[in-house]
């Protein structure tokens, strides 16, 4: 009989949920706008609607587990999400709610903690020891693997790097903090930056781009306006780069890891936003865990997250 596991990926743009195998193969999968403005409530009732529909025909003996994996500070051990900022969730005892519709298995991590898991089982294999995964779209987060484990420090909630504040004065940050890093590369801010820009006379492509509506925006817009030579898109670009590159500089000396993967939607914008990033690291790190360490793109794309979700079912088994 196959076993399969089953991911939730819930972000503040979109959800997915999939049945994943154990090789990290998705045979189904279901994905919808999460619409945060409708509730907690509505949104769960989405979640548990399509996870029936990923079941259909499936014994709960084919099933090891439901993993979910949720934009913000997560308490692992109790099944809490503590603070979403991009969701507004705050005390949501995810595993709970799930659980008592579903009788299996259930944990919940930081999506961004199920995608680093999901790039060390199946893109290094288990092979690279001390990695980063860098999730970037509507928010910025940050995933840890240690030692071949994920960090989780104290409290549950390492690896928070959207939240490392970059300029006191700067923009505030939907988590309440002002000038944090996720106000400079995440895809809600990086938008909110060019129509500003846009609103204020500078002529774009972006605009045009857009059919001539600023609400009709998205990060993928400004890449395309950028591909095409717009000077205000690539200028969004190498700040969003430059400011990630000043951020990932401290985490670099920290912690000196082998491989720093990046995933989400905004990481597509590939060296628009990556050639800054990497000049600003070489400029602020030390020379020997800058020639060390090795950037990557997941090649999983924006599956990534409900794969590795899956797979945090399977966690502590084959560890070598």
């Amino acid at each position: 009989m196959n076993k399969y596991s089953i991911g939730i990926d819930i972000g503040g743009t979109n959800i997915t949920v999939a049945l994943v195998t154990k090789k990290g193969k998705i045979a189904r999968k279901i994905r919808f706008p999460t619409k945060v403005e409708e509730g907690k409530a509505k949104i769960i009732k989405r979640i548990v609607k399509a996870l029936d529909e990923i079941m259909r025909g499936l014994g709960s003996n084919s099933i090891e587990g439901i993993g979910i994996g949720v934009a913000g500070d997560i308490d692992q051990n109790r099944g809490i999400v503590r603070f979403s900022p991009n969701l507004f969730w705050k005390n949501v005892p995810i595993v709970h709610l799930i659980r008592k519709r579903f009788n299996l298995k259930v944990v919940v991590d930081n999506d961004a903690n199920a995608a680093a898991w999901g790039t060390y089982i199946l893109e290094t294999k288990r092979k690279v020891k001390n990695l980063l995964c860098i999730t970037l779209g509507t928010g910025v987060g940050g995933g840890l693997i240690i030692n071949g484990r994920i960090y989780h420090g104290a409290s549950g909630s390492a690896g928070e790097i959207g939240h490392i504040t970059l300029n006191p004065q700067g923009e505030k940050c939907r988590c309440g903090n002002y000038g944090c890093l996720e106000t400079y590369v995440g895809s809600a801010y990086i938008v909110k930056k060019a129509v500003k820009e846009i609103k204020k006379g500078e002529r774009s492509l972006i605009k045009k781009l857009a059919g001539g509506n600023l609400q009709s925006i998205t990060s993928q817009t400004i890449q395309a306006a950028a591909l095409k030579g717009d000077k205000l898109a690539r200028r969004i670009w190498k700040e969003a780069g430059e400011y990630l590159g000043i951020a990932l500089s401290g985490v670099i000396n920290l912690l000196n890891p082998e491989v720093i993967v990046f995933g989400g939607g905004v990481a597509r914008a590939e060296e628009l936003i990556f050639q800054p990033m990497k000049k600003e690291i070489r400029k602020r790190t030390f020379r020997v865990p800058f020639e060390k360490v090795k950037f990557t793109h997941t090649k999983f794309g924006a599956d990534l997250g409900v794969i590795g979700a899956a797979l945090l079912t399977l966690q502590g088994r084959n560890r070598k």
